[in-house]
């Protein structure tokens, strides 16, 4: 048990480090965990507890670069900026850390206690779902990710059809047979998440934090007073700040949706119910309002991943391929058995939660402190670190071939707003994807398809998403 609780408080410094470095966030925290993965094969239980304290961890720092500096820690806290950096500029950068640090434990316990003590009961719902109901759900994901985090219906679908490409790489599960390989024969087992994520994610994010001015961090001026202050304001706008955990909950259930978007629909929806107040100027509110959807997105995005095997952010797919590693397989009934992976996963993030948001509130004033190191040096490390762990594939120069292509592909798609977490969830779920269609398509004819009420419903709803995407242009949020 003790050493369980030491993996935690590693998790938990580990996200706050890499959390408070600039553009970073839980994404990259997580790729470079594939470097010393091999050490939890003895042990998941303990890598299980290290990741999700890093993603509790990361969910709360990443705020403080948004607050302090202007610059998102990563983008899933970008409406942060918008309240957060003027009360900075103000003179009230306590404050805001003070809204920030009881807002992300507030909700990052609440929603973490809730999601994975309540998982067992969540698990009974695999059972209503059969061959054609996982085939629906995937598309109605699909049509998620790719239409409802876009604004451009044909970007939408370029993401979808690389994904779907990019997922079918290798051996054609029915007949064996090598399909887009090239005549490479490294690819004859599929392209690797490893590579994929780092260089859909993880490079671009850390080029583009290159272009980004860093400015030098501010003073916390009259700290213990403004927090103090900062929890006043969290504790008598608590609608504001538990109807901003809800919205990050619920958009994070939904592949691709959460992240950034539920941030700003839950800054949105309180600037909504205050239209006698100004906003964007400092406002306590607008912070508050928002600052926990990040965190209660996290624990969201988990639950898809976990019951269904489809990831509901990228992060969440990273955690997937990890688990693999570890040889845990996601999205199968029978681990819901396991009481031990259920308690791994709620102790590890609310442990993480509450270990950061005590670490953060004592020792504030040394952690802003990496925000004045050069960004060139952390960057820096931080690629060597995922080219060492790509390399553990085959530790030859295929691996890092691949890696380069896969970086090439992930700057295209940033540069030309092309969704990537709609490539990557495709990604993930092709396979499966494919092979449940085909299954379908096996054992059950239309009249006995219109007879399952989720298969029709998820059905519906993807036709639905995609319609709304062609005939409202420009209507939805860029998420890429």
């Amino acid at each position: 048990m003790l050493v369980y609780a030491g993996w935690i408080l590693l998790g938990t410094l580990y996200g706050l480090v890499i959390g408070v470095i600039p553009i970073a966030g839980v994404t990259t925290a997580l790729i470079t965990v594939f470097g010393i993965a091999p050490y939890f094969l003895s042990d998941p239980y303990a890598g299980i507890l290290f990741l999700t304290a890093i993603t509790a961890a990361c969910a709360s720092a990443d705020s403080y670069t948004s607050i302090l500096t202007g610059i998102p820690g990563a983008s899933t806290t970008a409406a942060c900026v918008i309240d957060g950096y003027p009360m900075t500029k103000n003179g009230e950068a306590s404050r805001a850390m003070g809204i920030a640090i009881f807002d992300s434990t507030f909700n990052g316990v609440l929603y973490g206690t809730l999601a994975f003590a309540m998982m067992p009961i969540y698990g009974k719902i695999i059972l209503w779902f059969g061959i054609p109901e996982f085939a629906g759900f995937m598309i109605m994901a699909l049509a998620c990710v790719g239409f409802v985090a876009s604004k451009n219906f044909y970007k939408s679908v370029i993401a979808i059809a690389l994904g779907t490409w990019l997922g079918m790489i290798g051996q054609e599960p029915s007949t064996g047979t090598f399909r887009y390989t090239f005549n490479w024969e490294y690819l004859g087992a599929g392209l690797q998440m490893i590579p994929l994520i780092s260089g859909l994610f993880g490079i671009p994010e850390l080029i583009w934090g290159f272009k980004e001015r860093h400015t030098r961090v501010p003073q916390l001026a009259n700290y213990w007073p403004q927090v103090f202050q900062g929890f006043q304001d969290c504790i008598t706008n608590w609608r504001d700040m538990m109807r901003g955990g809800a919205i990050g909950f619920a958009t994070g259930l939904l592949p691709g949706v959460g992240g950034a978007i539920g941030d700003f629909l839950a800054y949105g929806s309180t600037v909504s119910h205050h239209p006698n107040e100004k906003f964007g100027n400092g406002n306590p509110k607008g912070l508050l309002g928002c600052e926990g959807a990040n965190n209660a997105q996290k624990v969201a995005s988990m639950l898809p991943t976990v019951l269904f095997g489809i990831p509901a952010a990228p992060f969440a797919a990273i955690m997937m391929a990890l688990f693999m590693y570890f040889g845990v397989e996601l999205g199968t009934p029978d681990l819901l058995n396991d009481s031990k992976f259920i308690w791994t996963l709620g102790v590890g993030f609310v442990g993480g939660t509450i270990l950061v948001g005590l670490i953060s509130l004592f020792f504030m004033k040394y952690i802003i402190k990496i925000l004045e190191i050069p960004y060139w040096i952390y960057a820096v490390g931080i690629i060597i670190i995922m080219v060492w762990a790509n390399l553990e594939y085959t530790g030859g120069w295929q691996d890092v071939a691949i890696l380069g292509i896969c970086c090439a592909i992930g700057v295209l798609l940033k540069y030309f707003d092309i969704s990537r977490p709609a490539v990557l969830v495709t990604y993930v779920v092709a396979e499966r994807l494919e092979s449940y269609i085909k299954q379908t398509a096996q054992l059950y004819d239309v009249s006995d398809l219109l007879t399952r009420p989720i298969f029709m419903v998820t059905m519906l709803v993807a036709a639905y998403i995609v319609i709304r995407s062609i005939t409202n242009k420009n209507k939805g949020i860029n998420y890429v």
